[in-house]
C-alpha cells in the first residue's frame, strides 16, 4: 500500500477544491448570501414545459412519458424523464461537493479541467491557473446565463473525459479507463449531445496522433490494449444513457432534426434530412471574431458604451433622457459597441492562457502541439459557418450527424479549451527547462508575439476604421458616428493595453523566478493571484446583480386573472393559445396545455403544420386582437382541430374562450382519402371543415370504414401519458382526436382489446370505432423506458464499481496520480 505524504499527496489538491469553492461562493455571492437565483430565460421556459411532469412525478412517484404542455403534445424524454442512471446523478452531485445548481457547474468545470492537467502531469499549484481560466471562461459565464445549463454542464466533464483518456495512454491505464468510463457517463447524463460531438473531434485527432506515433515507435501492441480498454469504457458509459440515447434517437427521426415525409421541402430551416444550412449557421461567427479570445473588446464586445463614453455624452446633450437612453443602448443594434459583422458573443480564452498557448507551441511535445493547435483551428473554421461555406457546407452535407445541430459558434468551447490545455502544458515545460539561452529566447518569442501585439494594437489602434455594420445604412447623424468610433477605438485600446499589462506582469513574475529573485512559494502565490484576477475581471462583465433575483420565477409564472379565469372553465384536453409575445413562449404551459411552446426538437409534422397553417392562423388571431375585435375563429380550422379553446389576450389579463374549438374529440362524417404524405399535408392546410370532414392517408387507413355522426365521445380521465375515453354511437364511425399522433410507443385499446392507432389531418390521432358504448384508452408505454433504464441502471453500477475499483489497485500498487 502507498504511504500517503499528506504535503505532496493531498495538500495541494485540497487548497484547490477550497480555492475552486471560493471563487464558485464568490463569484456567485447572490445565490449563497442573498437567496437569490440566476435569472436564465431558456430554464424559466424549460420550468414552465416540465411543470406537469415534475408535477405528476412527485404526486405519483411515476413518470410521465408524455406532455401535453407544449405543442399539443410531445414525448418527454427531451424535457423532464428519470431514466435508470440516477447513481451517476449522485455521483455528479458528489463529484459537485453538493453545490446548488446551476452555480455548482462552474465548480465542476475548474476541478475536471484541474484533474486533466494533473493527468498530463502539470504540476497542482500551475493547474490551478489553467483550471480557473477555462471554468471562468466567458463561453461558460455567458452560456449559464442564458439558461443554457445541458450545454455548460456537457462542457463541464469534456476535461474529465480527455484526462482519462491521456492517463489511459500514457501511465494507469486501468485508472485511466474507468475514469473515461465514470466522466463519460457523467458527461452523457447532461444530454446535450452537441457538445458529445465536438468532444469525440478532440478525442479523435488525439487518437490519430497517437497511433501515427504507436506505429512509429513500434508499440502499436500496447496501443491497441490501451485503446480497447478506452473502447470498454465508452461501451460502459454509453450503456449508461443507452435508454435515454435511444429514445433520442428515435424521436430525432420524427422531429425537426430528421427527414420530412414530403416530396418538396416546406420549411427554409429543414433540409431533407435535418436541419438546413442556413438555419444551422444562422449563428456563425465573422472571419475576426475569434481575436476575442484574446482581447475581449477586439470588436467592441456584447456591453453597452460606459456611461462616460463620448456616445453618451453626445445622446444626453442632445435631449436624450435616461429611460430613453437605456432603452437605446440595450435594445437597439445600431446603439451597441460591437463593429463585427455577425453577432456580438464575446468567447474570451484569457491574454495570459493565449501567451502561454503560444509558448506551449514552441516548448511542448510536438505531437500535442499538432494535436492541440488542430483542435483550436478547426473549432474556430468550425464556427465561421457561412463565413466558410467552402468548408462548412462540406462538413454539413457530408460529415455523418453534423447537419443535426445548429449555433456552431459553439465549437468555440474546441479552442478555449485547447489554449487552456496547451498553455499550462508550455508553463510547465518551461520551469522543467533549464534557464538558458535557447529556453530565454523562445520565451521572449512568445512574450513579444503575445504582449508586443497587444501593446501595438493599443498604440496603433487609430488604424482601424471601428465601422459598424449598422453604421453606413442607420442615417444617424455625424457627431453620433464619430462618437461611436471614438469609443470604439477606447474600448479596443484599453482592452489591448489590459492584455499587455497582465501578460507582462506574468512573465516578470516568471523571469524573476528563473534569474533567482522570486522563491518557488512567491512564485505560484503570484502566478496563481495575477492569473485568476485576470480572468475574473473579464468574466465579470457578462455578469452582474441585473442576472440575479428572488423573484424572477415567481414573477414568470405568476397566476394572473386570465389563467384563473380558464382553470375555472377548461375541461380535461381543452389547449390554450399565449398571444403575449412570440409563438415560441412556452410560459404559460406552467398553468396550461399550449399549442404554442418552447423547444428546439418539435414533431416534425407539427412544425411543418405550425410554418404552413397554425403560425398563420396565430398572426391572424393576433391581428384582429391588435384592432380590438373578436376574432373570427371560423377562419382557424388548424386552431380549432387542436381544441385551442382559450386564448390568453396581450396582457395576459384577460381570456377569451373560442366557440369553434372542436372539443378533445369527434365522429366525421367524411373520410377523404389520399395518397401519400403530400397529400395529407396538402389536403389539411387548406382543410376549412375539420369537425366534418378527416383527411387520411389510404396506405395507413383501410377503406370501408363507418361515418356514422350519431354518437358522442368524451374524454373522462388524462394524466402524462394516458387518455381514458367514454364513447356512445349509433353506428360504426371514425373519431378524430384533438391529440398529436406518434407513431411510436402507443397502447391503444378499445374495451380492453388492444387496435391499431390511426392517423387523421397530417398530425391527428384517429380511430375506427364500433357501434355501440365503449371506453377507450391511449397509453403512451415505449418499451425503450422499461428496458434501457433497466439496462442503464447496470451499467450505472458496473462504471461506479470499476472506477472504485481502479483506485483501490492503483493506491495498492503505487500508481496513483
Amino acid at each position: 500500500m502507498k504511504k500517503i505524504n499528506f504535503s505532496q499527496d493531498v495538500l495541494p489538491h485540497l487548497i484547490a477544491v477550497i480555492i475552486f469553492l471560493i471563487i464558485t461562493v464568490s463569484f456567485f455571492n447572490p445565490v449563497f448570501f442573498d437567496d437569490q437565483s440566476l435569472a436564465q430565460s431558456d430554464i424559466v421556459q424549460w420550468e414552465a414545459s416540465a411543470h406537469e411532469l415534475m408535477e405528476y412525478r412527485a404526486e405519483t412517484g411515476e413518470e410521465g412519458l408524455w406532455t401535453n404542455s407544449i405543442f399539443g403534445g410531445m414525448p418527454a424524454y427531451l424535457i423532464s424523464v428519470k431514466w435508470g442512471n440516477q447513481l451517476i446523478k449522485h455521483t455528479h452531485a458528489l463529484f459537485s461537493l453538493g453545490l446548488p445548481h446551476p452555480v455548482r457547474i462552474i465548480f465542476v468545470s475548474m476541478l475536471s479541467f484541474y484533474i486533466m492537467l494533473l493527468c498530463f502531469r502539470v504540476n497542482p499549484y500551475l493547474a490551478l491557473i489553467g483550471s480557473v481560466a477555462f471554468g471562468l471562461s466567458s463561453y461558460n459565464i455567458i452560456g449559464l446565463t442564458a439558461g443554457h445549463n445541458a450545454r455548460i454542464s456537457a462542457v463541464s466533464f469534456m476535461p474529465l473525459v480527455m484526462g482519462g483518456i491521456h492517463l489511459c495512454f500514457t501511465r494507469n491505464k486501468y485508472l485511466g479507463a474507468s475514469l473515461t468510463a465514470l466522466a463519460l457517463a457523467m458527461q452523457l447524463r447532461v444530454n446535450h449531445l452537441q457538445i458529445t460531438y465536438y468532444l469525440a473531434f478532440i478525442i479523435g485527432i488525439y487518437g490519430l496522433l497517437q497511433l501515427i506515433y504507436a506505429y512509429k515507435g513500434g508499440t502499436i501492441k500496447d496501443f491497441s490494449q490501451r485503446l480497447g480498454l478506452l473502447v470498454i469504457a465508452a461501451v460502459m458509459a454509453i450503456g449508461t444513457f443507452f435508454g435515454e440515447f435511444y429514445a433520442t434517437y428515435e424521436y430525432g427521426k420524427y422531429s425537426n432534426r430528421g427527414a420530412s415525409e414530403l416530396s418538396q421541402q416546406v420549411d427554409d430551416e429543414m433540409n431533407a434530412d435535418g436541419l438546413s444550412s442556413s438555419y444551422a449557421f444562422q449563428y456563425s461567427n465573422g472571419i475576426w471574431d475569434p481575436f476575442t479570445l484574446f482581447i475581449p473588446n477586439a470588436l467592441g464586445g456584447n456591453g453597452t458604451y460606459p456611461s462616460d463614453s463620448e456616445t453618451v455624452q453626445f445622446l444626453r446633450n442632445n435631449g436624450v433622457n435616461n429611460q430613453q437612453l437605456n432603452q437605446l443602448l440595450s435594445r437597439d443594434p445600431r446603439f451597441r459597441p460591437y463593429w463585427g459583422q455577425e453577432t456580438p458573443t464575446t468567447y474570451y480564452a484569457g491574454a495570459i492562457m493565449v501567451f502561454l498557448f503560444v509558448l506551449g507551441c514552441i516548448l511542448v511535445e510536438r505531437k500535442y502541439v499538432i494535436w492541440l493547435v488542430a483542435v483550436a483551428v478547426l473549432g474556430i473554421i468550425l464556427s465561421y459557418g457561412r463565413n466558410m461555406a467552402w468548408f462548412n457546407d462540406i462538413m454539413f452535407h457530408y460529415f455523418p450527424g453534423y447537419n443535426k445541430f445548429r449555433s456552431v459558434t459553439f465549437t468555440m468551447v474546441m479552442p478555449i479549451s485547447s489554449i487552456s490545455l496547451l498553455g499550462m502544458m508550455g508553463l510547465q515545460k518551461l520551469f522543467e527547462l533549464k534557464w538558458d539561452k535557447d529556453t530565454k529566447k523562445k520565451f521572449l518569442i512568445a512574450l513579444g508575439s503575445t504582449a508586443g501585439l497587444a501593446l501595438l494594437l493599443s498604440i496603433f489602434a487609430g488604424t482601424f476604421s471601428f465601422r459598424g455594420p449598422y453604421d453606413s445604412q442607420s442615417q444617424l447623424p455625424p457627431e453620433l458616428l464619430r462618437a461611436f468610433k471614438a469609443d470604439r477605438k477606447s474600448l479596443f485600446s484599453a482592452d489591448a493595453l489590459r492584455a499587455f499589462g497582465f501578460i507582462a506582469i506574468f512573465a516578470l513574475t516568471i523571469y524573476l523566478n528563473r534569474i533567482g529573485s522570486v522563491k518557488k512559494t512567491v512564485l505560484y502565490l503570484s502566478l496563481i493571484a495575477i492569473g485568476i484576477a485576470e480572468i475574473v475581471i473579464v468574466s465579470n462583465r457578462f455578469i452582474s446583480d441585473s442576472n440575479y433575483s428572488k423573484t424572477y420565477k415567481s414573477n414568470a409564472f405568476a397566476f394572473t386573472q386570465a389563467d384563473r379565469f380558464i382553470t375555472q372553465n377548461k375541461a380535461l384536453g381543452d389547449r390554450v393559445i399565449d398571444m403575449n409575445g412570440s409563438f415560441y413562449n412556452a410560459t404559460s404551459s406552467y398553468h396550461h396545455h399550449l399549442v404554442n411552446g418552447y423547444h428546439g426538437a418539435r414533431i416534425r409534422r407539427y412544425q411543418e403544420l405550425i410554418d404552413n397553417a397554425i403560425l398563420p392562423e396565430f398572426s391572424a388571431v393576433a391581428q384582429d386582437m391588435g384592432k380590438g375585435s373578436i376574432p373570427d375563429f371560423s377562419s382557424t380550422p388548424m386552431l380549432n382541430m387542436l381544441n385551442t379553446k382559450y386564448v390568453i389576450e396581450p396582457g395576459a389579463q384577460d381570456a377569451m374562450i373560442n366557440p369553434r374549438a372542436l372539443g378533445s374529440a369527434w365522429f366525421v362524417g367524411n373520410i377523404n382519402y389520399v395518397n401519400d404524405a403530400d397529400g395529407e399535408f396538402n389536403e389539411t392546410k387548406t382543410l376549412r371543415t375539420p369537425a366534418t370532414t378527416a383527411i387520411v392517408n389510404q396506405r395507413e387507413v383501410p377503406q370501408g370504414i363507418g361515418t356514422s355522426t350519431d354518437g358522442t365521445i368524451e374524454l373522462t380521465e388524462y394524466h402524462p401519458g394516458y387518455w381514458k375515453y367514454e364513447s356512445s354511437n349509433t353506428g360504426d364511425g371514425f373519431a378524430v382526436f384533438s391529440e398529436v399522433h406518434y407513431p411510436k410507443g402507443f397502447k391503444v385499446t378499445i374495451d380492453g382489446e388492444e387496435v391499431d392507432m390511426l392517423r387523421a389531418n397530417y398530425i391527428l390521432r384517429a380511430l375506427a370505432i364500433p357501434a355501440g358504448n365503449h371506453t377507450i384508452e391511449f397509453s403512451f408505454e415505449p418499451k425503450i423506458y422499461k428496458v434501457g433504464s433497466g439496462i442503464m441502471t447496470v451499467f450505472s453500477i458496473l462504471v461506479i464499481l470499476c472506477f472504485l475499483g481502479a483506485v483501490y489497485l492503483s493506491v495498492r500498487k503505487e500508481s496513483a496520480l
